[in-house]
């Protein structure tokens, strides 16, 4: 259980950071001589880092093990954080968001990789939920000091002397993941399935007579590629919406719908609040209904979300819902698409394909913010219709993953 619980406290350190941007840059950007839409231009260079990292983490991670790789970095989010502080310009900004996406990137693959094989669907929801609960509060810092006439740049100190509290608090319990790596004998990367409790275990022995034409494994192979590709799809969708809804939504309904910048800003918080609520809630609902079920309760409601943005251009109320109901129907969803990865995959290949799919987030969460900064340098209210697109892209998707038999 203490490893448990330091899974959730390492998720709730890695999304500080994460969520710090959207309020701070209407701020920041003057600081920078920016135009508002630039910050589309600043997810590219975190989900560069990202990548990088994910590749690099299974190696790390075997020369380190998890608790140390989750002490450094710690380490080295607190020092990026100190550095967009001190940023003169917006190049020297750009470095500090390389080192948080090294960091991030690194804690995020690990864990996932580690829940995928450990957790259920409570458990790697609440995972995720910690994360929430990170990421509703900087933002609601950040509001908090410029409410008060605080620069911008005073909360990026304050969460990075929690990240060196946080990093000493991984450094203790680094021996606790060495020892529970000596007891399996075995790291979560390169786990053998026969090892593992029988209940997980996804193998089908073959019989004496089985020829590659009639083995079910050797058959099932092609769907299971199919399923993989779908499902690093419907990541990138998912997390780009998340993202966008965290980068953007504070300029939409303060720019595009009116909205005063003190509920605006709380709006925001709102949003990751229903998220860790949905996540707590649905979660543990998945244990009893099913993840499937959860995943399209959540793709019906970012639709829902979505059209309400278009009705909140003229009604601030409804702009002020839709960011809520998009907290609340995203929730589950990243969560179960990492825990129903082992549905899509071999047990030899789960680790593999949770490591792309961390990329596959990266590149979500870059790249459909940046449409959102291009097209709402144009018109803040352009939020609306690029939001209803993807919403509709994720349903899709989970369609087809609902539809498709993929599992033998």
């Amino acid at each position: 259980m203490f490893l448990v619980l330091l899974s959730y406290l390492a998720f709730f350190s890695i999304a500080l950071p994460d969520s710090m941007l959207g309020v701070a840059w209407p701020s920041m950007r003057l600081s920078f001589g920016q135009s508002l839409g630039a910050a589309g231009l600043i997810p590219p260079f975190g989900v560069a880092a990202t990548i990088v990292s994910t590749l690099l983490t299974r190696h790390v991670v075997a020369r380190l093990g998890i608790g140390r790789l989750l002490a450094v970095s710690t380490v080295l989010s607190a020092v990026g954080l100190v550095i967009s502080a001190a940023s003169p310009t917006m190049a020297v900004f750009l470095v500090s968001v390389v080192m948080l996406g090294f960091s991030g990137g690194a804690i995020d693959v690990t864990l996932n990789a580690y829940a995928a094989r450990s957790f259920g669907p409570r458990r790697i929801n609440l995972m995720h939920a910690s994360y929430v609960i990170g990421a509703a509060a900087s933002p609601a810092l950040v509001t908090l000091f410029l409410q008060v006439g605080v620069s911008w740049r005073v909360p990026y100190l304050v969460i990075a002397g929690l990240q060196l509290l946080l990093a000493g608090v991984f450094a203790v319990g680094a021996r606790r993941w060495q020892e529970a790596e000596g007891r399996r004998r075995v790291h979560p990367w390169t786990e053998n399935v026969d090892q593992r409790p029988e209940w997980r275990r996804k193998t089908q022995p073959r019989t004496a007579h089985a020829s590659p034409d009639t083995d079910p494994a050797r058959n099932r192979r092609p769907r299971m590629k199919i399923a993989a590709v779908v499902g690093i799809a419907a990541v990138v969708v998912q997390t780009g919406i998340e993202s966008s809804v965290a980068l953007w939504a504070y300029s939409f309904l303060t720019l595009g719908a009116g909205i005063g910048a003190g509920i605006a800003g709380l709006a925001v918080s709102g949003f990751w609040l229903m998220m860790f609520l949905s996540r707590v809630v649905l979660g543990s609902l998945a244990e009893g209904l099913g993840s499937r079920t959860i995943m399209g309760a959540g793709a019906i409601g970012l639709l829902v979300a979505a059209v309400l943005t278009a009705v909140g251009t003229t009604w601030p109320a409804a702009a002020v819902a839709s960011v809520l109901v998009f907290g609340l129907a995203a929730g589950p969803m990243y969560p179960l698409l990492i825990l129903t990865t082992r549905d899509r995959t071999t047990a030899t290949g789960l680790d593999r394909l949770v490591a792309a799919q961390a990329a596959s987030s990266a590149v979500g969460a870059a790249t459909l913010p940046l449409l959102f900064g291009f097209a709402m340098s144009a018109s803040p209210s352009a939020f609306a219709p690029i939001m209803l697109g993807a919403a509709v892209g994720a349903l899709v998707l989970h369609l087809v993953l609902r539809g498709g038999s993929f599992r033998s």
